[in-house]
């Protein structure tokens, strides 16, 4: 292999001392980068000739022909090293490195101790001013649940409403199913709330028997005070606590922790997958799975290697102890710089017992399994998928691949049976988990323009102060909101949607909007501010008129399922004797106006809660329709 004159010179300089290395293409842009304990031995040793390279088995000898120039950064020491490489992979994503697909940011729960009245939210962004943060939590599903239930028992907010202790009888929704203790209406002192906040943070923090035994001091001490329904309520705490530690394991990790790593490669794909699995007192408390890309020429050990420093460098409660398959050459560095970050010892080491090593098969079945998965998903439709939202994304002009689609439509036939609804379509596909339906509350009369503002700004206020990012969550925001309907319908969802703009764009990102008139399928956008009307027969204009076409099915079901029931009500209306609490009794056993008209006396007198006389009285008012 010929060697390029300007890398010659380079490595005629280079220190036999640890450091960084980082080889470029012809434009300067750097292809790869790497760490050495000795920068002289190591670099050279790429250039050196076939049959030596092929000894070596340097994961890059397939591309050394497209390094250009070499650059280096002298460092004391091979942790050091380790460090800069990892924080210079981040940064510039060099091509042949392996790095985690999609790599993301964990979320954390974050407290607000600036404030009066703290909030406790789940968040990804880490710099929210005054706050403290705990995490960061990789199954955020699971964190998500833990926190509720946190949230159950000590009633603390995660809303922005106005200053605590200003607002008087406006409690929200969440005071009245005991999810905040509503101190925006001044119903709990600040010292109380302070307190239950504290219980929080000793919890995250995995002070588990103090939170128990500071609430079992305060529960006696209550009851010596004669105080019996206060110690009641803190016993429930303590007990709820109890569960939530039996229950949830999933979030939260202790010194009695151990990790296991298996790799699956495939080399024609270019991909490999891990799968992680994590144990907490002996028990498999998660497992995750993980896709690496650019795993072609590297082997499994490599990848093993790259994976410690992606993914638990962001990682704050490590296990101490971590698993792997067979031996990597970085072990006593990684272990080193991760023992140092993180202020306890961790060990990276091969398992040499048989308990150990059939989790380390489990594993890796495990991480074959997922990789097979990935594979049909890409072989069956997904990059096809993706390719038709690229296109829609260029066609209308859109910010974002459109990947979540929420779509709104109104069904309006009167004032009292108006309702909204929300589709949404996540990679193509109807996530149905995710449908909901508004009941218009604050427009009168048939103001369908109104009617489509109110729907879309209940659903952004859903994203005002949560960056979750959850898959396939609610509270996810969209790439794009379609509406089911022309120029005006856009226009008035835009002047909403600009409102919200500051917010969304800090915490969820730019939304796109896009609305579609039913007759002439004509599009409005911002690109298309007078309309287009393209080619339905695209495949991602399917795609696009199918979430449309879902939004109005759902709508229309919602809103003949309030008319039903309305008038099912009105035929109970009046009959002697049936009042509201005998109209529910027969309404939960025959809810549809058909069922009600095709019932029997036999029917109906089996209905707990209701005398023959009632029974008579309705089935003869029945049968007079």
């Amino acid at each position: 292999m010929e060697v390029k004159e300007n890398i010659k010179n380079t490595l005629s300089i280079l220190p036999k001392k640890p450091g960084v290395y980082l080889f470029k293409d012809l434009k300067g842009k750097i292809i790869y980068i790497g760490k050495a304990k000795n920068l002289l031995d190591r670099v050279r040793s790429y250039f050196a000739p076939g049959d030596i390279v092929a000894y070596v088995n340097h994961p890059i000898s397939f591309f050394t022909d497209k390094i250009s120039s070499i650059d280096f950064v002298v460092t004391d020491n091979e942790v050091e090293a380790l460090i800069l490489e990892s924080s210079l992979i981040k940064k510039n994503r060099p091509k042949y490195n392996i790095f985690l697909k999609d790599d993301k940011s964990y979320p954390y729960i974050a407290i607000t101790e600036s404030e009066k009245f703290p909030r406790v939210f789940m968040t990804r962004n880490k710099n929210i001013k005054g706050a403290v943060y705990f995490g960061p939590y990789i199954n955020a599903r699971n964190a998500r649940g833990t926190l509720e239930i946190l949230r159950r028992i000590f009633q603390v907010r995660d809303c922005k409403k106005a200053t605590p202790g200003k607002v008087k009888n406006a409690v929200c929704l969440n005071y009245h199913i005991n999810l905040c203790s509503a101190p925006c209406a001044g119903k709990i002192s600040e010292k109380k709330y302070r307190q239950n906040i504290n219980y929080i943070k000793m919890f995250l923090k995995k002070n588990d028997s103090t939170v128990i035994d500071s609430l079992k001091a305060e529960m006696l001490d209550r009851s010596d005070k004669l105080e019996f329904e206060d110690a009641a309520a803190i016993k429930y705490r303590i007990d709820a606590i109890n569960s939530l530690l039996t229950e949830q394991k999933i979030s939260f990790s202790s010194t009695d922790t151990w990790d296991v790593i298996a790799v699956a490669k495939d080399s024609k794909e270019d991909i490999a997958s891990v799968s992680l699995y994590s144990y907490k007192e002996g028990e498999l408390s998660s497992i995750d799975n993980f896709m690496i890309l650019n795993a072609g020429p590297h082997s499994e050990e490599e990848i093993i290697s790259g994976f410690l420093k992606n993914y638990y460098s962001v990682i704050d409660n490590i296990s101490s102890d971590i698993y792997i398959p067979a031996a990597i050459e970085e072990a006593a560095v990684i272990s080193n710089w991760l023992s140092a970050a993180k202020g306890k010892k961790i060990t990276i080491k091969v398992p040499r017992y048989a308990d150990k090593k059939e989790i380390i098969n489990m594993a890796k079945r495990n991480a074959e399994l997922y990789l097979e998965k990935k594979k049909f998903e890409k072989s069956s439709g997904y990059s096809k998928v993706f390719r038709e939202l690229l296109k829609l994304k260029e066609l209308l002009g859109l910010k974002n691949v459109p990947r979540r689609i929420e779509c709104f439509d109104i069904s309006n036939t009167g004032p009292d049976f108006a309702v909204g609804s929300m589709a949404v379509f996540s990679d193509g596909s109807p996530l149905t988990s995710n449908y909901r339906h508004f009941r218009i509350k604050t427009v009168e009369g048939q103001d369908d323009f109104a009617m489509i503002a109110e729907v879309v700004r209940r659903r952004l206020r859903y994203l005002e102060g949560s960056t979750i990012n959850i898959a396939e969550s609610f509270y996810n925001a969209p790439d794009l909101i379609i509406i089911d309907g022309g120029i005006q319908q856009y226009n008035a969802a835009k002047k909403v949607l600009d409102t919200h703009c500051e917010m969304l764009e800090k915490e969820s990102g730019v939304i796109d909007l896009a609305s579609i008139a039913k007759k002439e399928e004509t599009i409005f956008c911002e690109k298309f501010p007078d309309g287009i009307n393209p080619d339905i027969s695209k495949e991602y204009m399917k795609i696009f008129i199918r979430v449309r076409d879902e939004a109005h099915r759902f709508a229309l079901g919602y809103h003949r399922k309030l008319m039903t029931k309305n008038m099912t009500k009105s035929v109970l209306d009046g009959i002697k004797g049936i009042g509201a609490r005998k109209k529910s009794l027969v309404l939960d056993k025959f809810p549809g106006l058909e069922e009600l008209r095709n019932c029997s006396l036999d029917d109906l007198i089996r209905i707990k809660g209701l005398s023959y006389k009632d029974a008579l009285n309705i089935y003869n008012s029945l049968n007079r329709y």
